[in-house]
């Protein structure tokens, strides 16, 4: 047996009853380092554009962030488009796209979180598909997998250069944004939306607050572990993920308690991306997709969602991996796990001492989630399509269980 196939088999993925499993999306390019946005003129010169519109909120706008971006982009800098806001909501969208065709920007510089790459992609979508947002969108039906339209190309181009511990968003083929009318999100997935560049830069992520800091890592977090226990899992997701739990398990408390150590915010920097790129070829489940239905029922931040629903999620999936649960108590725990219980318990249970280290709500009733609507978010929950990605058939009386015992 080849030494690949004995990975697989042994990390609960046998190959001989499963489809065949690809890794295929893979980021553009990334420049890490102290210091790394001073770059930002060069990297947009070698894309061939010379008018720099950047796409940020008000904290990037009214700080050193925005200074140190313009600073790097030179003559290139044309404007700041500075009306980001949480879940991007629709409207944002339409205002950017309307600056982008005024001052004639021919690329985009997101400089922030995920809501700030993802307004950044989805003016790009917008432009490119003459306003027909809501045609490009997921589509998904129970016991299927996910559907959309190609998108129109080419689109816009986009540098990312995120400012918190885990979006993510700058290394993924993916988009969200929020229609606040309907209350519910439109989810896009195209290879196209991957930025040509990420500016990974230690020095730009130590503005982020605490709160912000630990709601934004505990996605990446969120996104090692699912991958770790996805129905399509396979050797290398499993590498990546498992180092970057590794990396996020210090990296990321010390970020909050230390925010100016550069070392534990370049390690979220590069573990967000890691955990980005593994999910996004074993793929998310039940953690993101209910986490899809409260964030656009609530404007619930995905990390803060991640953080109540991960430990109680892990007790019900992380038994498909067996025996390699000790290599998740192992990467949480910095190798020291020593001869603690091994068992999934321990592992949620270490979750949960990471969250506990966070200044993070931890039940769905602290963040406004009402009783009376877990039903609702629990069948909501079946039709997401991250649900195509479980290890094992979940219905709906379990996923409600699951928010009785977050509630």
């Amino acid at each position: 047996m080849s030494a690949l196939a004995w990975s697989c088999c042994n990390n609960g993925l046998n190959l001989s009853s499963r489809p065949v499993v690809e890794f295929g999306d893979w980021p553009g390019r990334i420049v890490f380092g102290r210091g790394a946005v001073a770059r930002l003129g060069m990297e947009a010169a070698r894309l061939g554009a010379s008018r720099a519109l950047v796409v940020c909120g008000t904290s990037v706008a009214g700080g050193p962030m925005l200074a140190k971006v313009k600073a790097g982009l030179g003559a290139t800098f044309v404007e700041a488009f500075s009306e980001v806001a949480a879940h991007t909501p629709i409207e944002t969208i339409e205002r950017g796209v309307t600056k982008v065709h005024a001052l004639g920007a021919d690329v985009l510089i997101s400089v922030g979180g995920g809501s700030a790459i993802d307004t950044a992609k989805a003016i790009a979508i917008v432009l490119a598909s003459k306003g027909k947002l809501a045609q490009y969108a997921i589509r998904y039906e129970p016991g299927g997998e996910m559907q959309s339209a190609p998108l129109p190309i080419p689109l816009i181009r986009h540098i990312a250069v995120p400012t918190t511990a885990g979006s993510g968003s700058e290394v993924m083929p993916t988009a969200a944004c929020r229609d606040p009318q309907s209350h519910k999100k439109l989810l896009f997935w195209d290879g196209a939306l991957v930025p040509q560049a990420a500016i990974l830069d230690p020095e730009m992520a130590i503005y982020a607050g605490a709160r912000l800091t630990a709601a934004s890592g505990m996605t990446a977090v969120a996104r090692c572990v699912e991958a770790l226990y996805s129905g399509k899992r396979h050797p290398m997701s499993t590498a990546l993920a498992l180092h970057a739990l590794r990396l996020l398990g210090t990296g990321l408390p010390d970020s909050v308690e230390s925010p100016h150590d550069l070392d534990a915010r370049g390690a979220c920097q590069i573990a967000a991306a890691m955990a980005s790129m593994a999910a996004l070829n074993a793929m998310a489940s039940l953690v993101h997709a209910i986490g899809h239905i409260v964030g656009g029922r609530y404007g619930l931040q995905h990390g803060i969602s991640h953080a109540i629903l991960l430990a109680p999620a892990m007790r019900l999936l992380l038994p498909v991996i067996g025996s390699e649960q000790s290599l998740v108590c192992d990467a949480l725990t910095g190798g020291s796990a020593g001869q603690v219980d091994r068992s999934h318990a321990s592992a949620a249970d270490l979750i949960d001492q990471l969250v506990g280290r966070l200044p993070l709500p931890r039940r769905l009733r602290d963040v406004g989630v009402a009783a009376s609507e877990l039903s609702d978010i629990a069948g909501e929950t079946m039709s997401d399509y991250m649900m195509a990605n479980l290890p094992t058939p979940v219905a709906q009386p379990q996923v409600l269980a699951l928010l009785q015992q977050a509630w």
